[in-house]
């Protein structure tokens, strides 16, 4: 009977919830839509994105190519031994938190789907700025790993950093097979080495361990992850492919940065709509999503 009022419990909890998402999303829409009314953007890329979020609810990424993806369509398993979820991805297994449902897992996994297709704006390679045979990642804020899983093959060795608890039980799940080029440290990457923390140029200063791509997705600390890495980009300059849609500004800064230290960056095509918990609402209210940097 517990087991059964808490299953209600928790449907009522998710419903409330999705109702007040749906709802804080159609204001923004509102004002971002009348802002633009009264200050007509010059930039093509905007103006794409305005008229597709005209006649679409607010998301993520403002943009068509999302109408490929559907969550519903998601096949998930679970491994009994292991008692976690999986969702087969080209031919592997990739597990997720033990704490996830299966609707979570299938809403988080069609979304990893769309952030990597070729028309996003969060894709981290493309045609140009890819990994080869044979080369060394550094995934930076692994999360579930599907950046490494989707390269498993090329990789020769690949170090992922992840604090999470919950999502390196899962990566230890999915890269099994792979124990002897996949290394799961469990740190935050920063600019500072402690009992939490570790910067790139001391992870590698202790190895002869040259990264081919350095991929950093640490939801706004990527300021204190270059900064940790100065040397490395001295010394070994890897291609770097940087998330920037955490804050407004950060494009422009790191894109400066970069250009300092003598990359020539590119980035995504289209742009991302994103708060972070402490941004309110403003204009331009769009952001690119990443930067792909290489010497």
């Amino acid at each position: 009977m517990m087991n059964l009022i808490s299953k209600l419990q928790y449907k009522v909890k998710s419903r409330i919830n999705t109702y007040k998402v749906k709802q804080r999303a159609e204001k923004r829409k509102a004002v971002i839509l009348d802002y633009f009314s009264r200050n007509e953007p010059a930039d093509p890329e905007f103006k794409a994105a305005l008229e597709y979020l005209k006649n679409h609810p607010l998301g993520v990424f403002p943009d068509a190519f999302t109408s490929k993806y559907n969550f519903q369509d998601v096949q998930v398993h679970k491994d009994k031994e292991k008692n976690l979820l999986w969702v087969n991805h080209n031919g592997h297994r990739l597990y997720f938190k033990r704490s996830y449902n299966l609707t979570t897992v299938k809403l988080l996994y069609n979304g990893l789907l769309a952030e990597q297709d070729t028309d996003s704006p969060h894709r981290y390679t493309d045609q140009d700025f890819e990994l080869k045979q044979g080369d060394t990642l550094l995934d930076v804020g692994s999360a579930e790993g599907i950046f490494t899983l989707s390269n498993i093959e090329l990789l020769k060795k690949a170090y992922l950093f992840e604090r999470e608890t919950e999502w390196v039980e899962a990566l230890e799940a999915t890269f099994e097979p792979w124990k002897d080029k996949i290394e799961i440290i469990s740190k935050f990457v920063s600019d500072a080495d402690d009992t939490d923390n570790v910067a790139i140029d001391t992870f590698l200063s202790a190895s002869t361990l040259i990264p081919d791509l350095v991929k950093i997705d640490v939801e706004g600390a990527e300021e204190r992850v270059l900064r940790g890495m100065e040397l490395t980009i001295q010394k070994h300059h890897p291609k770097i492919a940087l998330c920037t849609y955490h804050k407004q500004n950060d494009f422009y800064k790191f894109s400066t940065y970069l250009a300092q230290r003598n990359y020539k960056t590119s980035t995504t095509k289209g742009l991302m709509f994103f708060l972070s918990a402490d941004e309110s609402l403003a204009p331009p209210f769009f952001r690119k999503g990443l930067i792909r940097a290489m010497v």
